[in-house]
């Protein structure tokens, strides 16, 4: 896969990070949303393997984000939403978030500067 200047290998997994950090997001959402629902199994989602898969083959844009219910024990109404696991994956999430847009934000800083010559 060829890269143009502004579009290499960085930026597109640091995108790639990000979509599945936003899939994770909606997931952890929808289960709080669904806290009491009966018989909702909570969702989900991985992509890190996928994706560090997809960068050492050197194609970081060929990777998959898999979705799937939870396989842990559910309560008596059959739900299987624990909010405390769902408040620590959240915060997890916002931070790795972050991290990315910090990333992003250097790697167009340095592209800037690059252009500018300042």
């Amino acid at each position: 896969m060829s890269f143009s200047p502004i579009s290499d290998a960085t930026s597109v997994t640091l995108h790639q990070a990000l979509d599945g950090l936003q899939r994770r997001q909606e997931a952890i959402t929808s289960n709080v949303a669904n806290l009491e629902t009966p018989n909702y199994l909570a969702r989900e989602v991985a992509f890190e393997d996928s994706l560090r898969a997809a960068i050492a083959s050197g194609e970081p844009g060929r990777f998959g984000i898999t979705e799937q219910r939870s396989l842990a024990a559910t309560r008596l109404n059959g739900n299987n939403v624990n909010i405390d696991h769902q408040i620590l994956i959240g915060s997890e999430t916002v931070l790795q978030q972050r991290l990315v847009i910090q990333g992003m934000n250097s790697k167009y800083s340095i592209l800037r500067t690059a252009i500018s010559g300042r």
